[in-house]
């Protein structure tokens, strides 16, 4: 079935226009950040990242992947501007089924952040399909498929990553 997505999402991705810009951090106004959910130290980390770019002005929205699936086991739920999304709410194909994540992807953000350090198909469909217009995320099997910046984390841990978008987003001054 996975094989099946990774057409269909080709397709999709072929249908998406998008203009690719961005002038400096400072004059960004929204962000997407899209990461795996399913550890509680990483959602952790990431909300930290996500107060980061909140004190920068940026209005700041994001979608979280939760990988467990069990009878005793729920997903976090949904705060105000956190979304999270498990296995039940995917297609066959993979794909987001949730309505406030297509919502998400169809919404054109200044700034998408992908964390997805592990190449979730999911998170990968939702960083191709969205309409941002300048996507950032780690250099890994679709990263340079789908991103405008991809930076190098060859074994390092999410951390890093997140240090090193906020230094390039910095450095960014057109």
């Amino acid at each position: 079935m996975k094989f099946l997505g990774e057409l269909l999402l080709k397709r999709k991705k072929g249908k998406i226009n998008r203009k690719v810009y961005f002038n400096r951090l400072s004059e960004a106004k929204t962000a997407l950040i899209v990461y795996n959910a399913t550890n509680p130290e990483r959602r952790k980390e990431v909300k930290g990242f996500i107060r980061f770019f909140k004190e920068e002005r940026l209005a700041v929205e994001s979608i979280g992947y939760y990988g467990k699936v069990g009878k005793n086991i729920e997903k976090p739920q949904d705060e105000l501007g956190d979304v999270y999304f498990d296995k039940k709410e995917l297609s066959p194909y993979k794909f987001p089924k949730n309505r406030k994540i297509k919502k998400l992807i169809s919404k054109q953000f200044d700034i998408l952040i992908d964390l997805n350090l592990k190449e979730e198909f999911c998170l990968e469909v939702i960083s191709s399909l969205s309409k941002a217009k300048f996507k950032v995320g780690p250099n890994h099997k679709y990263g340079n498929d789908v991103f405008d910046l991809t930076l190098e984390t060859k074994d390092k841990p999410m951390s890093y990553l997140m240090e090193q978008i906020k230094v390039y987003l910095g450095m960014i001054n057109k």
